[in-house]
């Protein structure tokens, strides 16, 4: 997918807000996502926010803080932050990585992050 055809989707589910992330990601698609969660967080309530994984082939060291970056935004504004449908692939190259997880909610779909967020 070019970089340009990635876009931000925000589905907003029972006052949980859902976003898929595409696979690549690129520095440009995860501006827009911060950018996109925090503006929609500053006119609406949300009970929390999952971003769903499950489409990610791939996660570097480097797309994964930027993640981390958009989760510390979201809890301090007073929404938790659950990755859901991580591929085992995608976890075992981030453990391979020793890359720093402690800020992870995990969730194996977004039905049980949904679960979660109740």
């Amino acid at each position: 997918m070019a970089q340009s055809e990635a876009r931000v989707i925000l589905q907003r589910v029972e006052g949980v807000l859902i976003v898929p992330l595409p696979d690549p990601m690129h520095d440009a698609f995860l501006d827009d996502l911060r950018i996109s969660v925090l503006e929609y967080m500053r006119h609406h309530r949300i009970a929390g926010l999952i971003l769903d994984l499950s489409g990610v082939e791939v996660l570097d060291e480097h797309d994964f803080e930027r993640i981390r970056r958009v989760a510390d935004g979201v809890t301090l504004m007073g929404a938790p932050v659950v990755l859901a449908g991580m591929k085992p692939g995608v976890a075992a190259g981030l453990v391979m990585l020793d890359i720093s997880d402690a800020w992870v909610i995990p969730s194996l779909s977004v039905e049980s992050a949904m679960e979660r967020l109740r």
